[in-house]
């Protein structure tokens, strides 16, 4: 209750209704907007306490989003949550708030240093051990998207860290903040001789996002015969800024028999502004029939500077599953505010409690009043 009532406080800070000159006037198109504004930080506001630690997260997630400094007071209690990885994301959450007063919770789990394995550790103390360094994890990455250059130090120590995981992971920031060193080793990787080092290389890339590793991604795709190897480098390869030199290869791979290669490729391919890649993807639109695939053909249009079909994440939202229609409002960010709100509208009554959170911070993030 006390969270409802700090959330029911800032409400105004985001939304104010306009009086209507007549009581029975019908409400205007910015009333109905600031109305779905209030009803969808209500929304948030009644997930905060959720059984779901997951859903408690992402509502905190959504928060600190909003960009309204005023839910600092919401989220700070969250700090003490009972779940870590809720406090991580109220943490990050007041961080995007400007608020830092979550950093000493994530320096805390970070520093929870689980006792070492041992040979003859049973196996549910062994499962017991990868989830608290599972949790580290998730505070290093955390701690890094924070404090950015700041977060270097801590993160050099924490590679010779007793956990091969967690070394792995400060490497890998290390590389996202540009450290050429940690790179290197990632793209050198991609030529290794076991799979599963490839594999881990190309899902690494894909997390670092930075570039600069088109040349040994598109080596891989040439010879590579593990799926799970292909598609963690296609996710990489989606990232590259000069990806376009990949576009080739990549209306190729769009034509792939196996649907999960045509599903990244064609995800890789947006944003690449050529024509061959528009005829490309209006023929493929225009023949599939799996909505999954008109959804990513429908953004590589939009990307490559075709006009956006708003039928295409509504026929989206149709889905039974709702990672589906999560992905159709997602698409939808490409469409205007007119265009968006009537579906966010439906989907903020979904059954799923995800899609409905997503729908939320969409809508707080369109129809706010800053």
């Amino acid at each position: 209750m006390h969270m409802s009532r700090c959330l029911l406080a800032f409400l105004p800070f985001l939304w104010a209704l306009p009086c209507p000159a007549q009581p029975a006037a019908a409400p205007s198109a910015a009333q109905q907007r600031a109305e779905l504004g209030k009803k969808a930080l209500a929304l948030v506001a009644g997930h905060l306490k959720d059984s779901d630690p997951e859903i408690r997260a992402q509502a905190a997630t959504v928060l600190g989003a909003a960009g309204n400094n005023a839910a600092s007071g919401v989220l700070a209690p969250m700090l003490r949550d009972g779940d870590k990885y809720v406090r991580i994301a109220a943490a990050r959450a007041l961080w995007e708030l400007g608020d830092p007063s979550g950093l000493k919770t994530i320096y805390a789990i970070i520093n929870a240093v689980p006792a070492g394995g041992k040979a003859d550790n049973p196996a549910l103390a062994e499962l017991k051990l990868i989830s608290q360094n599972k949790i580290r994890e998730k505070a290093l990455e955390a701690l890094s998207a924070m404090r950015g250059e700041k977060a270097a130090e801590l993160l050099r120590k924490m590679k010779n860290d007793d956990f091969g995981p967690i070394r792995d992971t400060a490497a890998r920031e290390l590389a996202r903040l540009g450290r050429t060193e940690e790179f290197e080793q990632f793209a050198a990787a991609l030529a290794s001789e076991d799979e599963a080092l490839r594999y881990e290389a190309a899902s690494s890339l894909a997390r670092i996002c930075t570039g600069g590793a088109a040349s040994g991604l598109l080596a891989l795709l040439d010879k590579e015969k593990s799926v799970r190897v292909r598609m963690a480098s296609l996710d990489a390869i989606k990232c590259e800024p000069g990806k376009k030199t990949a576009a080739d290869q990549l209306l190729k791979l769009a034509e792939d028999a196996n649907p999960a290669i045509k599903f990244k490729a064609v995800c890789a391919l947006a944003g690449i502004k050529e024509e061959t890649v528009k005829v490309k993807l209006a023929a493929m639109a225009a023949d599939t029939t799996d909505i999954r695939l008109k959804l990513a053909i429908q953004k590589g249009l939009i990307l490559a500077g075709a006009k956006g079909d708003a039928s295409v994440p509504d026929r989206g939202y149709e889905a039974i599953s709702p990672e589906v229609r999560i992905e159709a409002l997602e698409l939808l960010e490409n469409f205007s505010p007119e265009q968006a709100q009537p579906l966010l509208t439906r989907a903020i009554e979904d059954e799923s409690v995800r899609v409905k959170l997503t729908a939320a911070l969409q809508i707080i993030k369109r129809f706010s009043r800053k």
